[in-house]
């Protein structure tokens, strides 16, 4: 009889063990915090990387507030040497904050290089209805569904349960894109002289050509990119690592 109940104390515990842990898992996002990444271009020889030829350049830097779930998220780009091209840009998105996400409201692309090319996306979830400001020509198109923009698309890992495979739709401009991850492997990576564990995904738009990246996923309280590499157009090699965050990760 001792035998059983203690069975039935260790399967408890057992449960309550796996709950906890499910919690710290999908801890929720602090009110404010901040997310620094530097950008690096480097080359690949024999398919052998070569630190040594890694220059800056650019960097990152994410901004998140919110109040009453109401959230603000603001990402600025800052490039220079062979990113210069691509020029600087500063991203908002604001909207409701769930628990399966945030559900942006509206989106917009400042353009600091070519203001002509700024956009501004209004998203009437209630209608499922999308208006797109671009170039003064306003677009209308219907769509039902869970919808990202790219800002939200960065935390919405922290969202989802760890598995195998996302599909994801996000707003670019006037075009919706699906864009599907899969996973690779756990890896214990260094970046900044500190060790970080993290999940590495493979990511690919859909019918989009070089769309394929790599993204490593901190473990723990906060699903957040430690690192993304991607190939950019023309042929440029590009990572964009973890500088400084207040965020708590795990090392």
């Amino acid at each position: 009889m001792a035998m059983k109940h203690k069975y039935k104390f260790s399967k408890y515990l057992l449960v309550l063990v796996l709950f906890s842990q499910t919690l710290f898992a999908f801890k929720k996002l602090p009110e404010n915090f901040y997310i620094n990444y530097e950008l690096f271009q480097f080359i690949k020889l024999r398919n052998i990387e070569v630190e040594k030829t890694q220059i800056s350049t650019g960097e990152i830097k994410l901004q998140y507030e919110e109040k009453k779930k109401q959230y603000d998220l603001n990402i600025l780009l800052k490039t220079k040497k062979f990113l210069k091209f691509y020029g600087d840009k500063d991203m908002q998105s604001n909207g409701f904050v769930s628990q399966n996400g945030l559900l942006f409201n509206s989106f917009k692309v400042n353009d600091l290089r070519k203001p002509k090319k700024n956009i501004q996306v209004v998203y009437d979830r209630k209608k499922n209805q999308l208006k797109v400001d671009y170039k003064k020509k306003i677009t209308e198109k219907k769509y039902d569904g869970k919808l990202l923009d790219i800002p939200t698309l960065i935390l919405q890992f922290h969202f989802e349960k760890t598995k195998p495979k996302y599909s994801f739709d996000f707003v670019v401009g006037k075009k919706i894109n699906n864009i599907k991850y899969k996973k690779i492997k756990d890896e214990s990576i260094k970046i900044n002289g500190k060790n970080y564990l993290t999940e590495l995904y493979e990511g690919e738009i859909n019918l989009v050509k070089n769309s394929k990246h790599f993204i490593w996923l901190s473990k723990g309280p906060y699903r957040v990119p430690i690192k993304i590499r991607l190939k950019m157009k023309g042929g440029l090699m590009i990572d964009q690592n973890l500088k400084t965050t207040d965020l708590k990760l795990k090392n």
